[in-house]
């Protein structure tokens, strides 16, 4: 009896562990996402100023990186409200 309580806690401890980790990534992607904008606005600007098509370029790859990892951020999302309904229900 008191090892199934014991196995059902270290579980618990487990699956909290994993959405700390999951809201850690979470956050660690929406920083990358605002940072990969931030740089393509830039690359935008110099490249309006500049009229040099190579700024132009830069900014659209970091615009498309950053599409990506939203992408990546809306999977992490799904799986952090999936392992909460997990918690919930155990």
């Amino acid at each position: 009896m008191e090892d199934k309580k014991k196995k059902k806690e270290c579980s618990g401890r487990g699956q909290k562990r994993k959405l700390l980790n999951d809201e850690i990534k979470k956050r660690c992607l929406h920083t990358d996402i605002d940072s990969l904008t931030a740089s393509a606005d830039e690359y935008a600007e110099k490249a309006e100023q500049t009229h040099q098509v190579s700024w132009l370029t830069k900014s659209n790859s970091f615009r498309r990186s950053a599409k990506e990892k939203s992408t990546e951020m809306t999977a992490v999302e799904e799986q952090l409200k999936q392992q909460l309904q997990d918690v919930k229900s155990s």
